[in-house]
């Protein structure tokens, strides 16, 4: 999991994995603003786990039955910035989902997608990261979880030899010493006092002390017109029973809601909590005050809201409100409520804070084209190099206090780093393994997949890596219909040819009639092929047949039998088209496609049993459905020693696609 601007890679496989949440993969972070970022929730939010987490485990009581509706489908949990999620609550992810899903397999049986760098943050309290064992500690990583590094630069792919850099601070030492070449670049953005700093970009500290004063400075040196909000504070009476405001802000109690809110026009601010996830107002949304809303109570005027312009132009959309200028853009919050640790005590306070400047663990996960980095108070492993990473190119960043002795990391993470299991996805992703093998640059590489309707999963189909590497894509169910083939069903590189359903039947109306069914076929243009769309004596079959004749050779047939089409009426038109195959003496022939007869079953199997008759060997020996059942078969005339043929992986479908390589 090491970086590489993992953020836009944890967007891009979301949108690969991508259907709805709940309904096959659920996109999770440990903070709102990284949850945000990848379209995601808090796990807390998801799970609907507890502020505390000790033992013993809180279970979810009257919400199971919501929860287990809400997640009936999801497959697959993909958890971001992974560095910050502690060993408590990564034990309390897995209970909850075991709990779930019913199921005592690890996670409840759900696939676990971790994405990070163990290199940034450790979880707060200074607890140890998930990949580093410890005695005595519950542990569900060690055993559980593989690691694939990302390569590809996205924060600095415009400024390579900064990222490079970035990647040596990453893993240095703490009395290691920098290389001259490394020390002349940073000398290069050192600066000696902050009055070389600019004064609109954002201030990196690594403590509150510090960011609170910088704060403080920066907003009474550039505005005049500053309001300073009181938090409003209740307290019960005990007399009466009723809610009483204090006079002054109660004093002593951390919480989200602060104190006194300085704020004015155009002040630089930040959330302080998660008021809507999904819409992006979250801890750590950054923006600029424009405008104070407020109403007169007692002869007093009291500010209702604070209309913010957010940085992030696609946040807030559900809470923007039409201002009486007409500007639409702004995103109006009001104070929050959250209790304080005093029993029966109250505050009531605008969920924000000045952001002039930001402490390191806020800045985790953010992009910026300018800051200024002080490394004066660096307390732990990963700080500094969070910090100074923040910026897109070397130019945009400024260092201040500058200590080569502060940038270091944890030892026991790259020690953890070399000892775990390095993935290779040979069983995941075969056909991948297999382009990338020279031996098998000859080699015609066939893939088949009842995609349940192509219109709605071409752009599934389209990100799905494996498919794309077929030299023929088989489909079948693609649920088309009319002559015409829209543009969007088109792939790149690829000729389509199709037959619809009620194309395919001349005396079987019922059938003919119905929706859904067909089926298509894509074959690279750089192949030379025939399309035998109508053979004679062939009929009532949903079927194509591709006569492959350059740069390989094969005669391809697809076929899908609906469950409703009567056995013996669809093994005697079977037959007619093997008997056709044979006749044009061009092998091998693979025929492949969904034929709805159970492979794994033990009873009677007709369709296999025609095909083994007429010599051919049926491929596929694992289930290629949700329900393990072997419903898409592949087969091949002859006996053929040189032949690959499995299953591959999707989310998108009842059915897994199958492929088979001949060599």
């Amino acid at each position: 999991m090491p970086r590489k601007g993992k953020r836009s890679e944890s967007q891009k496989q979301r949108r690969k994995l991508q259907s709805s949440l709940g309904t096959s993969n659920s996109t999770n972070s440990v903070s709102g603003t990284a949850a945000f970022n990848i379209s995601g929730k808090t796990l807390h939010c998801l799970l609907k786990l507890p502020r505390s987490l000790k033992p013993p485990y809180q279970g979810l009581g009257n919400s199971l039955d919501e929860m287990r509706a809400d997640l009936s489908n999801a497959h697959i949990l993909i958890i971001d910035e992974i560095s910050m999620v502690s060993k408590q609550l990564f034990a309390y992810v897995n209970w909850r989902l075991q709990q779930i899903k019913g199921n005592q397999k690890p996670f409840g049986g759900l696939s676990v997608l971790c994405v990070g760098d163990f290199h940034q943050l450790p979880p707060l309290g200074r607890a140890k990261p998930l990949c580093v064992y410890e005695d005595h500690v519950l542990d569900f990583w060690k055993d559980h979880f593989q690691m694939i590094t990302l390569t590809q630069i996205m924060r600095q792919r415009d400024d390579l030899a900064y990222a490079e850099l970035l990647n040596r601070l990453r893993v240095k030492q703490k009395h290691a010493k920098l290389t001259d070449a490394d020390k002349c670049m940073l000398e290069a953005v050192i600066r000696s006092s902050p009055e070389e700093c600019p004064t609109d970009a954002l201030h990196i500290y690594a403590t509150n002390k510090e960011v609170d004063s910088h704060n403080t400075e920066a907003i009474s040196s550039r505005f005049s017109d500053i309001i300073n909000l009181d938090a409003h504070d209740y307290k019960k009476d005990p007399r009466t029973g009723e809610m009483k405001r204090q006079a002054v802000p109660l004093k002593g109690d951390k919480c989200d809601l602060i104190d006194t809110l300085q704020i004015a026009i155009g002040a630089r601010v930040m959330l302080t909590r998660n008021i809507d996830v999904e819409d992006g107002l979250v801890n750590g949304t950054f923006g600029n005050v424009a405008k104070i809303t407020a109403h007169t109570r007692h002869g007093v005027p009291v500010v209702q809201s604070i209309g913010l312009h957010l940085d992030n132009v696609t946040a807030g959309q559900k809470h923007r409100n039409i201002a009486p200028d007409g500007d639409d853009n702004i995103v109006y919050i009001e104070r929050s409520e959250e209790p304080l640790k005093k029993k029966g005590t109250v505050r009531r306070q605008f969920p924000m804070k000045l952001a002039f400047a930001c402490t390191i663990h806020k800045v985790q996960g953010m992009t910026t084209d300018c800051a200024v980095v002080s490394l004066k108070h660096i307390f732990e492993s990963g700080m500094a190099y969070v910090a100074l990473s923040r910026t897109t190119t070397l130019s945009g960043l400024h260092i201040t206090d500058f200590d080569e002795k502060k940038i270091f990391c944890d030892p026991d993470i790259n020690a953890s780093l070399e000892n775990m299991t390095k993935a290779d996805f040979h069983n995941v992703q075969p056909i991948l393994h297999i382009v990338q093998d020279s031996k098998m640059n000859s080699a015609l590489k066939i893939i088949h997949h009842n995609t349940e309707g192509l219109q709605c999963h071409v752009d599934d189909i389209k990100c799905h890596h494996e498919l794309l590497l077929a030299d023929v894509l088989c489909l079948t169910e693609t649920h088309l219909s009319g002559s015409a083939v829209p543009a969007y069903l088109q792939l790149d590189g690829y000729t389509m040819y199709k037959r619809n359903r009620h194309a395919s039947y001349t005396n079987y109306a019922h059938l003919a009639n119905k929706s859904g069914g067909g089926v298509a076929i894509y074959v690279k243009d750089s192949f030379q092929v025939s399309p035998l769309m109508y053979i004679q004596n062939v009929t009532d079959l949903e079927y194509l047949v591709l006569k492959i004749k350059a740069p390989k050779q094969a005669l391809l047939a697809v076929i899908y039998r609906p469950p409703s089409y009567n056995l013996a009426q669809f093994l005697a038109n079977l037959n007619a088209l093997l008997t056709s195959l044979e006749i044009m003496d061009f092998k091998p022939v693979v025929v492949c496609g969904d034929f709805n007869e159970d492979q794994l079953s033990h009873q009677n199997k007709p369709i296999l049993n025609l095909f083994e008759d007429k010599g051919y060997t049926q491929l596929i020996s694992t289930g290629t459905t949700e329900n393990n059942t072997l419903l898409d078969p592949v087969f091949v005339s002859g006996a053929h020693s040189n032949v690959r043929a499995g299953v591959l992986q999707t989310y998108y479908s009842y059915h897994d696609p199958v492929y088979c390589v001949l060599e």
